[in-house]
Protein backbone atom coordinates (compact mmCIF):
# COMPACT_ATOMS: atom_id res chain seq x y z
CA UNK A 1 0.00 0.00 0.00
CA UNK A 2 2.62 2.03 0.56
CA UNK A 3 4.69 1.61 -2.73
CA UNK A 4 1.21 2.30 -4.19
CA UNK A 5 0.78 5.13 -2.22
CA UNK A 6 4.04 6.55 -3.33
CA UNK A 7 3.07 6.23 -6.91
CA UNK A 8 0.15 8.04 -6.77
CA UNK A 9 2.27 10.53 -5.15
CA UNK A 10 4.99 10.84 -7.82
CA UNK A 11 1.98 10.64 -10.52
CA UNK A 12 0.38 13.61 -8.95
CA UNK A 13 3.73 15.67 -8.95
CA UNK A 14 4.05 14.64 -12.88
CA UNK A 15 0.95 16.17 -13.27
CA UNK A 16 1.32 19.35 -11.22
CA UNK A 17 4.70 20.11 -13.33
CA UNK A 18 3.12 19.54 -16.87
CA UNK A 19 0.05 21.37 -15.93
CA UNK A 20 2.51 23.87 -14.87
CA UNK A 21 4.42 24.16 -17.86
CA UNK A 22 1.21 24.55 -19.94
CA UNK A 23 0.83 27.43 -17.88
CA UNK A 24 4.05 28.79 -18.72
CA UNK A 25 3.90 27.89 -22.43
CA UNK A 26 0.73 29.64 -22.96
CA UNK A 27 2.36 32.75 -21.06
CA UNK A 28 5.45 32.64 -23.38
CA UNK A 29 3.43 31.88 -26.72
CA UNK A 30 1.16 34.78 -25.41
CA UNK A 31 3.76 37.37 -24.83
CA UNK A 32 5.37 36.73 -27.97
CA UNK A 33 1.86 37.01 -29.88
CA UNK A 34 2.01 40.23 -28.36
CA UNK A 35 5.31 41.78 -28.79
CA UNK A 36 5.06 40.73 -32.55
CA UNK A 37 1.62 42.33 -32.59
CA UNK A 38 3.28 45.56 -31.20
CA UNK A 39 5.92 45.91 -33.64
CA UNK A 40 3.20 46.33 -36.11
CA UNK A 41 1.35 48.78 -34.12
CA UNK A 42 3.84 51.58 -34.46
CA UNK A 43 0.92 54.08 -33.04
CA UNK A 44 2.83 57.63 -31.96
CA UNK A 45 1.79 60.09 -28.49
CA UNK A 46 -1.71 60.88 -30.14
CA UNK A 47 -2.36 57.04 -31.13
CA UNK A 48 -2.23 57.14 -34.68
CA UNK A 49 -0.84 54.31 -36.56
CA UNK A 50 1.92 54.57 -39.17
CA UNK A 51 1.75 58.18 -38.67
CA UNK A 52 4.69 60.31 -39.96
CA UNK A 53 5.66 63.11 -38.59
CA UNK A 54 7.43 66.48 -39.46
CA UNK A 55 10.13 68.28 -36.70
CA UNK A 56 9.34 71.94 -37.08
CA UNK A 57 11.50 75.19 -36.01
CA UNK A 58 9.70 78.37 -36.51
CA UNK A 59 11.84 80.89 -37.18
CA UNK A 60 10.55 85.09 -37.38
CA UNK A 61 12.62 87.36 -39.07
CA UNK A 62 12.22 91.36 -39.31
CA UNK A 63 9.50 90.58 -36.90
CA UNK A 64 7.62 94.26 -35.60
CA UNK A 65 7.24 93.10 -31.92
CA UNK A 66 8.45 93.68 -28.81
CA UNK A 67 11.90 91.92 -27.42
CA UNK A 68 10.51 89.44 -25.61
CA UNK A 69 8.89 85.45 -25.27
CA UNK A 70 6.00 84.85 -27.28
CA UNK A 71 3.97 81.48 -27.73
CA UNK A 72 2.95 79.60 -31.44
CA UNK A 73 -0.60 78.59 -31.06
CA UNK A 74 -1.91 76.95 -33.92
CA UNK A 75 -3.22 73.29 -35.37
CA UNK A 76 -0.38 71.96 -34.31
CA UNK A 77 -0.82 72.38 -30.43
CA UNK A 78 -4.66 72.51 -30.49
CA UNK A 79 -4.11 76.83 -30.10
CA UNK A 80 -2.59 76.54 -26.96
CA UNK A 81 -1.11 79.65 -26.22
CA UNK A 82 0.24 78.49 -22.38
CA UNK A 83 3.75 78.03 -23.49
CA UNK A 84 6.44 80.40 -24.09
CA UNK A 85 7.95 78.94 -27.60
CA UNK A 86 10.21 81.61 -28.62
CA UNK A 87 11.97 84.74 -27.12
CA UNK A 88 12.11 87.56 -30.37
CA UNK A 89 15.22 89.94 -30.21
CA UNK A 90 15.38 92.78 -32.46
CA UNK A 91 13.03 91.28 -35.02
CA UNK A 92 14.46 88.01 -34.87
CA UNK A 93 13.34 84.61 -33.03
CA UNK A 94 14.20 80.41 -33.48
CA UNK A 95 11.40 78.48 -31.50
CA UNK A 96 12.06 75.20 -29.84
CA UNK A 97 11.39 72.57 -32.47
CA UNK A 98 7.41 71.06 -32.48
CA UNK A 99 5.48 67.64 -33.99
CA UNK A 100 3.39 68.10 -37.08
CA UNK A 101 1.59 65.45 -38.87
CA UNK A 102 0.22 67.42 -41.44
CA UNK A 103 1.56 68.97 -44.29
CA UNK A 104 0.02 72.04 -43.74
CA UNK A 105 -0.55 74.19 -40.94
CA UNK A 106 -1.99 77.57 -39.92
CA UNK A 107 -0.92 79.06 -36.60
CA UNK A 108 0.25 82.71 -34.87
CA UNK A 109 2.01 84.22 -32.53
CA UNK A 110 1.08 85.91 -29.38
CA UNK A 111 2.07 86.62 -26.00
CA UNK A 112 1.76 83.98 -23.51
CA UNK A 113 -1.91 83.31 -22.14
CA UNK A 114 -3.45 86.39 -24.24
CA UNK A 115 -4.44 86.01 -27.60
CA UNK A 116 -3.67 89.71 -28.62
CA UNK A 117 -1.30 89.72 -31.94
CA UNK A 118 0.95 92.82 -31.48
CA UNK A 119 2.26 92.70 -34.97
CA UNK A 120 -1.25 92.61 -36.67
CA UNK A 121 -2.67 95.67 -38.62
CA UNK A 122 -6.08 94.83 -36.64
CA UNK A 123 -4.44 94.72 -33.13
CA UNK A 124 -2.52 98.15 -33.87
CA UNK A 125 0.33 96.32 -35.29
CA UNK A 126 2.07 96.91 -39.19
CA UNK A 127 1.84 93.88 -41.07
CA UNK A 128 -0.81 91.41 -42.02
CA UNK A 129 -0.87 88.11 -41.63
CA UNK A 130 -1.28 85.42 -44.46
CA UNK A 131 -3.56 82.25 -42.47
CA UNK A 132 -6.41 80.59 -44.56
CA UNK A 133 -9.18 82.43 -45.57
CA UNK A 134 -11.85 83.20 -43.13
CA UNK A 135 -12.25 85.89 -40.17
CA UNK A 136 -8.85 85.31 -38.79
CA UNK A 137 -6.94 85.73 -42.58
CA UNK A 138 -4.44 88.65 -41.91
CA UNK A 139 -4.07 87.51 -38.00
CA UNK A 140 -2.63 83.85 -38.52
CA UNK A 141 -0.13 82.66 -40.81
CA UNK A 142 -0.49 79.68 -42.61
CA UNK A 143 2.55 77.12 -43.84
CA UNK A 144 1.88 74.66 -46.43
CA UNK A 145 4.51 71.88 -48.34
CA UNK A 146 5.56 70.48 -45.10
CA UNK A 147 7.26 67.27 -45.76
CA UNK A 148 6.42 64.79 -43.39
CA UNK A 149 9.22 62.49 -41.74
CA UNK A 150 12.16 65.28 -41.82
CA UNK A 151 13.23 68.32 -40.35
CA UNK A 152 11.21 71.63 -41.34
CA UNK A 153 11.92 75.32 -41.23
CA UNK A 154 9.22 77.36 -41.31
CA UNK A 155 10.04 81.53 -41.88
CA UNK A 156 8.10 84.18 -41.05
CA UNK A 157 9.50 86.87 -42.45
CA UNK A 158 7.65 90.74 -41.19
CA UNK A 159 9.68 92.81 -43.67
CA UNK A 160 6.39 93.39 -45.89
CA UNK A 161 2.96 94.59 -45.96
CA UNK A 162 1.56 90.76 -45.47
CA UNK A 163 4.37 88.87 -43.59
CA UNK A 164 5.70 86.10 -45.85
CA UNK A 165 5.98 82.63 -44.74
CA UNK A 166 8.67 79.86 -46.34
CA UNK A 167 8.28 76.38 -45.32
CA UNK A 168 12.20 74.87 -46.27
Amino acid sequence: MKTESKKLKIEREKVKIESFRGKILFVLGFLSFMMIFGLFSCADADGLHNQEAATVTFVFTNFPVEDGSYSIPGEHNNWDNTSESVTIKGGEGTSSSVTVTSSSIEFTLVKKDNWLRPWSKKDGGTINGAGKEGADYYRNFLAEGITLGSPVKITIDGSTDTATVTVE
